[in-house]
């Protein structure tokens, strides 16, 4: 009989661990039925501990449904674009203007009186709005304000009405056959860097102001060749508008398939 009795610890150990798991079940059905009783669509399962872990230890809050951007977003589909408020300005539109490198029509200035505003447009759109509202005209616009990436804040136009017509910029109807672009070669020396909106280089700008556009991925492989002051020979196809857009002034823009630099040649894919 002594000799039994040391084990009657280990065997109180052993049906404690057994039971381990049958109360936590019975805790995860208990929270279930609680949060149906209030009405609860998911329940709130306790989240099993983590080895190691310390008792008390604050866990991580689960990921909202749908997604890091909230209800309804469903993986793998870009976030929804943020609800803008509309405003209404009224003044005079004094010049069409180009804040790009292609001059290509992107904006024009609305004086409204008590000062001058930049109203931002589709390029697609400059061809549709300078048809019905001319320089010196008076209009009205609905637009709304947004900060680029630059930190700059713009008026983005959403409708323009002038001479009793209002004009919602609309994409073009894409032509039948698309246009040729023609290939050309480009020779001479950088005078500066092209940059997009992060910062990357996507493009060069030659002495004779030819624009030789290259794409950021190539631009950044060849970063220590592409510098001011660099003999460059490009290859590649001259940019021509596209449907509804407007060039203030003409300006020789080449989509470049290979770059010279250094007696090197260069395919660009």
């Amino acid at each position: 009989m002594s000799h039994s009795l040391p084990k009657l610890p280990l065997l109180l150990l052993l049906l404690a661990a057994a039971a381990a798991p049958e109360a936590h079940a019975q805790q995860t059905r208990a929270a279930r039925k609680a949060a149906r009783a209030a009405g609860s669509t998911t329940a709130a399962v306790p989240a099993p501990s983590v080895a190691g872990a310390p008792a008390g230890a604050p866990q991580l809050p689960p990921p909202p449904p749908g997604g890091p951007a909230g209800p309804g977003h469903k993986p793998g589909r870009p976030a929804p674009r943020a609800v803008q408020e509309l405003s209404d300005f009224s003044g005079t539109l004094t010049q069409y203007v180009a804040t790009n490198d292609e001059q290509i029509v992107d904006g024009f200035v609305l004086n409204t009186g008590s000062g001058t505003d930049t109203v931002r447009l589709p390029r697609h759109a400059a061809q549709q709005l300078m048809a019905a509202a001319k320089a010196g005209s008076r209009v009205t616009i609905t637009g709304f304000r947004h900060t680029g990436p630059d930190g700059r804040a713009a008026l983005h136009l959403v409708s323009l009405t002038a001479g009793g017509q209002t004009i919602k910029p609309t994409p073009p109807t894409p032509p039948t056959t698309p246009p040729t672009e023609a290939s050309s070669t480009v020779k001479g020396t950088v005078s500066s860097l092209r940059k997009d909106r992060e910062g990357r280089v996507n493009g060069l700008i030659m002495n004779d102001q030819t624009i030789v556009r290259v794409p950021p991925h190539a631009a950044e492989q060849l970063s220590a060749k592409l510098r001011t002051g660099a003999t460059v020979e490009a290859t590649g196809y001259l940019h021509t508008p596209r449907p509804g857009e407007v060039a203030l002034r003409p300006v020789r823009s080449l989509r470049a398939e290979t770059l010279t630099l250094d007696g090197v040649r260069f395919l660009l894919q």
